[in-house]
């Protein structure tokens, strides 16, 4: 993967949060980005043998908030409605395995973003 497509995690998922609810142009829409950022924000594994299980997790939910997204879309509804409909989404698949922490990480002290 590129910078452009790693997958967020911890800090910089953290990071993209906090703009979203700082930055007064969005605010109509910042509470539906955050939803869809911790929906898309699965961790990588740390065992090997967790690999698949991290990457079908990440399929599974992007699949579901296109399904949502899409009946948000031709449904127009308003978007600050659909937030938490997302995260009850994101809620009902957990991560299941232990999320790797970088070393620099642990030595910091950070935890995983879940």
């Amino acid at each position: 993967m590129s910078d452009l497509t790693e997958p967020l995690h911890g800090r910089a998922a953290d990071e993209v949060r906090d703009q979203l609810r700082t930055t007064p142009t969005l605010l109509p829409f910042h509470d539906l980005l955050a939803a869809i950022v911790d929906t898309l924000d699965v961790p990588s594994a740390a065992n090997y043998e967790d690999i698949d299980t991290a990457r079908r997790l990440l399929g599974t939910r992007a699949g579901q908030l296109r399904g949502y997204l899409r009946g948000m879309v031709e449904g127009q509804h308003q978007p600050d409605i659909h937030a938490d409909g997302i995260r009850r989404m994101t809620a009902d698949t957990p991560v299941t395995y232990v999320p790797y922490a970088s070393p620099r990480a642990a030595e910091n002290g950070e935890g995983s973003s879940c």
